[in-house]
């Protein structure tokens, strides 16, 4: 018994170890590339380029801000750009105590949007990060110009997101441990597989884990955090859906018709149901992560949904 005891603490001991070292080494790998504004929940990490009108991008569950490294660089002639991390994200903190629900991430970038002097912008979000996007256009519609959403969360999930079902742990206590012992090994084993799986049917780009920030997605804080934000989600859509009514900016969806992850024809019709003048677009034979894949196809989208706010 004593030995199986010593063995167990040993294994915890060795787990946490690989963990830190693991940390340590994404964190040597990558830094805040843009600046850091303090809001009342936490800290937002931000970029910006380009000049024009605002355009807010907002990354998806377990992403970060580099993930719209390529789409950023093609709408910056047109927009300035502000590539975010949403709060407990990349480089965003968010403050022990900070719930992860929609309402409250949309209070947070809100408070930084204020903060920067930024008036009005239109919004494009990324899976989990359309569902934010449609809670800022219900929090602040004078503040939100247009909506478009890139293979978006927009309603709960009747079933489990793929790999990413794995993060659903609303225990926090088996959460924190989970993210400190046996994530990151898992992960580290996993990774490639679970990564592939969220871009089928098309290749991860060999410039994803750099370039793109993907690495900084196997950082216990990063499993962690985005376990919080899978656990608030569910609660926050099922409060949101019944406010897309309300919704009175340009509305877009664009989906891959393979996304593997959500279920394009339920998240679309979502918001196509509620809002009469959404429109929506499928990109045939792409996945989950067409921001990084189909780059053109969503600056054009994009473009469009805005254009539509110029009209009204």
């Amino acid at each position: 018994m004593f030995i199986a005891l010593l063995i167990l603490i040993c294994i915890f001991v060795a787990l946490i170890w690989f963990t830190a070292k693991m940390d340590s080494s994404i964190e040597s790998a990558f830094s805040p590339s843009g600046e850091l504004t303090p809001v009342e929940g936490g800290v937002i990490h931000w970029q910006k380029q380009g000049n024009g009108p605002a355009l807010i991008l907002i990354h998806g569950l377990l992403g970060n801000s580099n993930n719209f490294n390529e789409l950023a660089k093609t709408l910056a002639p047109r927009y300035t750009v502000y590539s975010i991390d949403r709060p407990g994200s990349g480089f965003s903190s968010r403050y022990k105590g900070t719930p992860a629900n929609f309402e409250q991430q949309s209070k947070m970038i809100l408070e930084w949007m204020e903060k920067e002097g930024i008036e009005k912008a239109s919004i494009a979000g990324h899976s989990m990060g359309g569902g934010i996007a449609l809670r800022m256009a219900i929090d602040a519609p004078e503040k939100i110009k247009s909506v478009s959403l890139l293979c978006p969360l927009t309603t709960p999930l009747k079933g489990g997101a793929g790999p990413l079902s794995v993060l659903y742990i609303p225990n926090e206590w088996v959460r924190s441990s989970v993210a400190k012992t046996i994530a990151s090994p898992l992960r580290a084993r996993l990774g490639r597989k679970q990564v592939a799986q969220i871009f089928h049917p098309e290749p991860v780009p060999a410039s994803f884990s750099t370039a793109g920030g993907g690495l900084l997605a196997l950082h216990s804080r990063s499993f962690y955090e985005g376990s919080r934000d899978t656990v608030s989600a569910q609660g926050s859509l099922h409060r949101q859906q019944a406010r897309y009514g309300e919704i009175q900016c340009p509305v877009g969806v664009l989906y891959g018709e393979k996304d593997t992850i959500l279920k394009p024809d339920e998240h679309i019709a979502a918001v196509t149901k509620a809002i009469d003048s959404a429109v929506h677009e499928v990109i045939a034979n792409t996945g989950h992560m067409i921001p990084v894949t189909q780059v053109q196809a969503c600056a054009d989208f994009i473009v469009s949904i805005d254009d539509k706010s110029k009209a009204d």
